[in-house]
């Protein structure tokens, strides 16, 4: 177990990569159709995985700190009324496991948080280089299809497809904002071409696919980032701009080459993207849920605090007969599936860290781990209204809480030592933390202690 394996040049413990491969990568819907691409093993994997998860949490409770404690306390206290409700109405122990299922995410994010703050994982590089190469070879494999027709494609086992020449599902696209978000800042703070590449390779992924909620939240995460970056002096305003010039030539080229190359095509997205602004136009797939609010907030109000829960599962769909009967809903709605099934308490549950994470993006003291990460977690506040978040994206929202704790190791020893003079007492040293992969410099006190010894001998 303390064999290091160097994935995209970082190191990991053997026991590090198997516990961020088993618990976290194979919850990319993407990653799992490629090492399980069979749609009932996936959802049994992940359904098996979150109990196992939500057990391993409650056996390390004490090890987590007190507002970890409290989070899962709640949702602890959610899943024994369910389990009561399904004892007493239906005669079984839990009669539909897709309701913890919609609460796992709750979960999720405290155990992502803790294994990181535990193994000490610095992943964000990682995961941009993972999510990447991930698109690449997806497309490699899958990807022959693909076009901008939106014509639809008929599958036996769908998984993580769009079901049409888009090939991938919008939640797995909206992922590659991440990698957008990473290379866009390393691009910022150093200056190198490759950066730049592969921001604008992210940057074209995400509109080819042509996915309006992934264009809605890269913008919106976009925004965030520059607004966050500038707070915290990272990003100045000088550089802002001439990177703002350069980013408008460099657009207002490829839209005179796009149009002479395709000249149908600068208005077809065009089209595509007016959707945005009109969500719920006839014509548009907007409209479908917009039916679903209409349709299922007012059953909401009828059982405001904990929702429908297992009734609701099994309850006739209103909208549409398609789907098999006691198969749930299937809302396209972060929120109206949280408000239907476990009411309001069930949806600030599940968006606290995000709505903490808000008022966190006002800080003035992040790193720009944490900027990105908070910028790409916000995006999911808009995501939620197109679709219901992916448990992969409640683990980066576990990694951006792991950030904002993290305290780099010179600091730490800084803050042991606040408010004592110790200008004539410490020298700085290189040093190798118990993980290799980690090298930095420490301010270490020199013959402190005995220092301090001699001062409270008696002479």
């Amino acid at each position: 177990m303390n064999r290091i394996v160097k994935i995209f040049n970082y190191q990991f413990y053997v026991k590090e990569i198997l516990v961020v491969f088993f618990t976290y990568l194979l919850m990319e819907n993407i990653f799992s159709w490629m090492v399980m691409p069979v749609s009932v093993i996936v959802l049994m994997y992940e359904k098996l995985l979150s109990l196992a998860i939500f057990g391993f949490v409650l056996y390390n409770f004490r090890n987590l700190k007190r507002n970890e404690q409290i989070y899962i306390g709640l949702m602890t206290f959610m899943l024994v009324r369910l389990i009561f409700d399904s004892m007493i109405n239906y005669g079984s122990v839990f009669q539909q496991l897709t309701m913890f299922s919609v609460l796992f995410p709750v979960c999720y994010v405290i155990y992502i948080k803790a294994v990181c703050r535990t193994l000490d994982l610095d992943l964000l590089e990682f995961l941009a280089k993972f999510y990447i190469v991930l698109y690449i070879a997806f497309m490699v494999v899958y990807g022959r299809g693909f076009s901008f027709s939106l014509e639809t494609v008929t599958m036996d086992d769908y998984g993580p497809f769009s079901g049409d020449s888009r090939i991938i599902h919008a939640r797995s696209i909206f992922m590659m904002i991440l990698p957008l978000l990473w290379y866009l800042n390393q691009f910022l703070k150093l200056g190198k071409m490759k950066y730049l590449g592969l921001f604008i390779f992210c940057f074209v992924v995400i509109l080819i696919h042509q996915h309006r909620s992934v264009w809605a939240s890269a913008l919106f995460s976009l925004g965030v980032y520059l607004l966050m970056s500038m707070r915290n002096n990272l990003l100045g305003m000088s550089k802002l701009v001439r990177t703002g010039i350069g980013a408008i030539l460099l657009l207002a080229l490829a839209v005179f080459v796009v149009s002479q190359v395709f000249p149908g095509f600068l208005a077809f997205m065009g089209d595509r993207f007016s959707e945005i602004l009109d969500p719920a136009r006839e014509d548009g797939t907007g409209k479908f849920r917009d039916d679903q609010r209409r349709t299922y907030f007012p059953m909401v109000l009828e059982r405001p605090f904990f929702g429908w829960t297992f009734e609701g599962f099994e309850m006739k769909n209103p909208l549409v007969d398609w789907w098999p009967e006691k198969s749930g809903q299937h809302f396209h709605e972060g929120y109206m599936e949280m408000l239907f099934y476990h009411g309001f308490f069930g949806l600030i549950l599940k968006y606290f860290y995000l709505v903490y994470l808000s008022f966190k993006a006002f800080s003035k003291r992040l790193s720009q781990e944490s900027i990105i990460l908070i910028a790409f977690s916000l995006a999911g506040l808009i995501f939620s209204f197109s679709y219901v978040l992916p448990f992969v994206f409640w683990g980066h929202v576990g990694l951006c809480l792991y950030y904002l704790e993290r305290v780099p190791a010179a600091e730490t020893v800084a803050a042991e030592h606040d408010g004592e003079d110790m200008t004539d007492d410490i020298e700085e040293v290189e040093y190798e933390e118990v993980h290799p992969r980690h090298q930095v410099n420490r301010r270490r006190t020199r013959d402190y202690e005995l220092s301090t010894d001699k001062t409270n001998t008696p002479i």
